[in-house]
């Protein structure tokens, strides 16, 4: 057999030391591999309990937009009702209360009219103030009355006052 020299003895133990090394590394990163595969596992778990959790959080955001629209139809509703049953509430004391007075009205024009017939003055008034109302000129109601010229003049500016 042939001698193995130094360098072949240096060179072969280098080899083993490399192998050794070799498998230590292959070890080490198989057990890497199964921490990294566990890590992995565990995002996807969570990925997925992530998942399930954001479709529960929009099912229970569309039920609670759903109940919230159907309080308001609810709501608006029973106000548009309220509403209603009130102006039509309203709208019935107002007409009683404008037929009492159209008729405390019509019962003070009568009185007036009963009082204006017993005076002779008061027919006289009555009937300038009638004519100051159609448009009369001042001589016309003055020979129609006999009223004082002043007299028909105030009738006349009392008439405009309450034109306006």
């Amino acid at each position: 057999m042939q001698e193995i020299s130094m360098i072949n003895m240096v060179l072969l133990c280098i080899s083993f030391v490399g192998l050794g090394i070799a498998i230590i590394a292959i070890q080490s990163n198989r057990k890497l591999s199964l921490r990294l595969n566990k890590a992995l596992e565990l995002i996807n778990s969570l990925y997925k309990t992530n998942e399930a959790h954001q479709s529960k959080l929009y099912a229970l955001e569309q039920i609670q937009k759903d109940s919230y629209e159907q309080n308001k139809q609810r709501l608006t509703i029973e106000l548009d009702s309220a509403v209603s049953a009130f102006t039509a509430n309203i709208t019935q004391t107002h007409a009683a209360e404008i037929e009492a007075l159209k008729f405390d009205i019509d019962k003070l024009m009568a009185q007036i009219d009963e009082l204006s017939q017993q005076d002779p003055a008061a027919k006289m008034y009555a009937k300038a103030h009638s004519l100051v109302a159609s448009g009369a000129s001042i001589n016309e109601i003055i020979d129609a009355c006999d009223l004082p010229k002043a007299e028909v003049e105030v009738l006349m500016g009392f008439q405009e006052k309450a034109r306006k």
